[in-house]
């Protein structure tokens, strides 16, 4: 499907659209993909002909601690449903209890043999990634990725985000700079604070560690905010939800947001619009995430020996109300 998108310079959506005789197409370019399909020998994988409807599942796995603890994962679930649905293709989602990855047994729908690939969603221990490797069926990353497993993700620059969010702010004119998030917890919250810090450090800004404010525990679990005793310029926390409960603590002590403490967030999550003030937020292109991945499980199926490597996804700083301009001295 690859070729032919790249022999008509059209997305791989469109191709299989077209082959699967489903709308979305106009007829004019269904016949030019049909027309192309057949120059070039294209011909169904045989999974596509299995009796037992198997072979248009998609497995999407995610680990249990993540579902509550990281808004990036939960995000991205139901645009890969969608886009895999407009693919042809089935989503079906199995939560991993931490039992089931400490213990290493495999997810069910790997060992009833529901479906012909998998995603994995989020962070996994590698231990239990190389066990699911070794069940021999296609899978590709999402969110988060394992470089030495060799195999292909979807993922977004996490550092990156750190570092222009936290730009941002100290453009600003903010000069300490505090972060919730739990950098224990997840790969993605430990490159988003590692960013921070490269923001900080090129700009001859301390790294302050006792502004480094967990909101969960190594297991995912919600923790009450631990406050310090004198304030930084601005807070930046790990996604909304915890930026939410951030300012409510804040407004509980009588401190008025942006106005005495700036507040920025990732993920851009329901809770960036919700509140008052609206929050400042790095938001993440999810369907294009989303779309990369469901493209390229359809790509690995059509042909086990293609390797996506790794696809980078970036985002943008949006700004809203919970990030005060600071009186700047040189």
């Amino acid at each position: 499907m690859k070729d032919i998108a790249d022999e008509l310079d059209i997305t791989v959506m469109s191709v299989s659209k077209a082959l699967s005789g489903k709308d979305g197409v106009s007829e004019d370019l269904r016949a030019k993909i049909l027309a192309k399909a057949e120059e070039l020998g294209y011909k169904k994988s045989q999974s596509s002909n299995n009796d037992d409807g198997s072979s248009h599942n998609i497995g999407i796995l995610i680990a249990e601690r993540s579902m509550n603890a990281n808004a990036t994962y939960m995000s991205l679930q139901q645009p890969l449903i969608t886009n895999l649905t407009q693919l042809n293709y089935y989503g079906i989602t199995e939560i991993i209890s931490d039992e089931t990855e400490h213990l290493l047994i495999l997810p069910r729908i790997l060992k009833e043999n529901k479906v012909s690939a998998f995603i994995i969603l989020g962070q996994m221990s590698k231990e239990y990634v190389n066990i699911l490797k070794e069940t021999g069926k296609p899978f590709l990353f999402l969110a988060h990725i394992y470089d030495d497993v060799n195999e292909g993700g979807i993922i977004t620059d996490n550092l990156y985000a750190g570092f222009t969010l936290a730009n941002y702010l100290i453009d600003q004119g903010c000069k300490t700079i505090g972060f919730v998030g739990n950098i224990q917890f997840a790969e993605i919250v430990m490159d988003r604070y590692l960013g921070i810090a490269k923001a900080l450090l090129h700009h001859g800004l301390d790294l302050q560690k006792d502004l480094l404010i967990p909101d969960v525990t190594d297991f995912g679990e919600e923790i009450s905010l631990i406050l310090p005793d004198k304030m930084p310029d601005a807070f930046i926390c790990n996604d909304c939800r915890t930026a939410y409960k951030l300012i409510h603590n804040l407004e509980g002590l009588e401190y008025s947001i942006p106005k005495d403490i700036s507040v920025a967030a990732f993920d851009d999550g329901i809770f960036a619009d919700i509140g008052i003030p609206k929050l400042t937020t790095y938001s993440i292109n999810y369907n294009t995430m989303a779309q990369l991945a469901a493209e390229s499980i359809a790509l690995k199926l059509e042909n086990p020996n293609f390797h996506i490597g790794k696809k980078v996804v970036h985002g943008n700083v949006v700004v809203r109300d919970s990030v005060k301009k600071q009186n700047i001295i040189n």
